[in-house]
């Protein structure tokens, strides 16, 4: 069985944005590095240039007869003889499954498809999302269980979910629960450097999350406030990107909030280190998840690999991550997260504590091994199972792309008009011979690669 992973979509390509997407695949080929080698399907990565360091980083598979990494070159993705070169390679290697379909694939492949849809929080939380891109959206998600052969469904919520906005495609759903587990390089560094260069230097709790609307740090940050105004100066600690792009402000207001509430005990690191986010996990006395909405939360997992204690806010898919009811509070209660941290800070240890780590990690590398099986079996039941596309879900999203590509060749078409106009006429070129040539050629060129990346 040979497996195709696709990172060439732009969710993973654009990790930053996204940084859990990236993390996925990391977790399933590690995983897969854990199986028994008599296991383990061959693996075809196909990986951006760029992309391949951060991949393989901190791994167990970098060097691995099972897995192959195929190197993309930037010039294979900006025009449409780069991507008949892509094509063509992909075929050479003759794939019996892609997995994961996050976006339609580039190119044409012949293999059964794995589509991904993490989870499907437009429908649940419209309100952060804008028109245009709940359309889209819609289009998208209702376009991949059209055209694969299974849908991974990161949990039973998002597999519920799945069966609810898009039954055409209910008998399409796989339930595979991924598992994080530290790198040895991980375990092997030393917390005390990574507390000190952030000038950590008292028992703390951690926020390791983007500061995005839905992660609901305001609720965390309202908490803390109401523990201060109870003479409790507890610290939090705060990683994360800090641009929001459904909600560009949505930073500010976090840091003005701050501000006014004179929260000084509450440490905004931004992005950080790969590395230090494992210790500052380490480190921790607490990790808070309060987000309103998740498909199967990444540093859930990364926190219980570590035996960390977690609090929750009490949504369906972290009841089926944790079975813990003393960890959870309600998503919008204010006063009982601040009870409950309150009550938990004084009976959890300070911080590191080797023993407890050790007993999660070998519950932990249980859970990668069986995540590692159930993956195989993923593909297994996939390449078994013939399913025909549905076109009245793959129709929709196609329309609406030729309509956009119409709609751009058409702008390209009057840029170029306006160029050729420019070019004869002498005296406006002499005039402005650069701005205008400079202008109308970089908006062709970022025309076309939005094309690209639409179609």
């Amino acid at each position: 069985m040979r497996i195709a992973f696709w990172l060439m979509q732009d969710s993973i390509r654009n990790w930053s944005h996204w940084i859990a997407g990236f993390y996925y695949i990391k977790n399933c080929l590690q995983a897969l590095a854990q199986l028994p080698a008599n296991e383990r399907p061959q693996v075809y990565a196909f990986v951006p240039e760029a992309l391949i360091d951060k991949l393989t980083e901190s791994t167990d598979f970098a060097q691995s007869s099972w897995l192959t990494i195929v190197p993309i070159a930037e010039s294979m993705l900006v025009d449409r003889a780069g991507i008949e070169r892509l094509e063509r390679l992909v075929a050479e290697y003759d794939c019996d499954v892609l997995f994961p379909a996050l976006t339609p694939p580039l190119v044409n492949v012949k293999s059964k498809i794995i589509g991904w849809i993490p989870d499907y929080q437009h429908r649940v939380y419209p309100g952060f999302f804008s028109e245009s891109e709940l359309a889209y959206r819609d289009k998208m998600f209702a376009f991949l269980t059209g055209i694969s052969d299974t849908i991974v469904c990161s949990s039973q919520t998002v597999e519920a979910d799945l069966q609810r906005f898009y039954p055409i495609a209910r008998e399409r759903g796989f339930v595979l629960r991924f598992t994080a587990e530290p790198p040895e390089s991980a375990l092997r560094g030393d917390i005390r450097d990574t507390l000190q260069r952030f000038e950590i230097d008292q028992p703390y709790a951690y926020l390791p999350y983007q500061f995005w609307a839905h992660k609901n740090h305001q609720q965390v940050f309202e908490a803390w406030s109401l523990l201060k105004s109870r003479g409790k100066n507890f610290l939090l600690v705060c990683s994360g990107a800090t641009h929001d792009a459904r909600d560009p402000q949505h930073f500010e207001r976090l840091q003005a909030m701050l501000k006014s509430h004179d929260l000084t005990n509450v440490r905004v690191l931004g992005m950080i280190d790969r590395h230090d986010q494992w210790q500052l996990y380490r480190g921790a006395k607490m990790v808070l998840q309060p987000s309103l909405f998740e498909g199967w939360s990444t540093s859930v997992e990364e926190a219980k690999s570590l035996g960390k204690p977690v609090l929750l806010s009490d949504i369906e898919v972290h009841r089926e991550q944790i079975l813990s009811p003393e960890s959870f509070f309600q998503p919008h209660d204010v006063t009982g997260l601040a009870n409950l941290i309150e009550g938990q800070w004084s009976t959890l240890p300070a911080g590191h504590e080797p023993v407890a780590e050790s007993l999660a990690l070998q519950a932990c590398r249980s859970r990668v091994l069986t995540f590692g099986r159930d993956l195989v079996q993923l593909f297994e039941q996939t390449l078994a199972t013939n399913r025909e596309p549905i076109a009245e879900a793959v129709l929709p999203l196609y329309l609406f792309m030729q309509q956009e590509a119409e709609a751009r060749l058409q702008v390209i078409d009057g840029l170029m008009s306006q160029l050729q106009q420019a070019k004869s006429n002498e005296a406006e070129l002499a005039a402005q011979p650069t701005v205008e040539h400079s202008t109308a050629g970089k908006k062709i060129s970022n025309w076309f690669h939005s094309l690209r990346k639409t179609a």
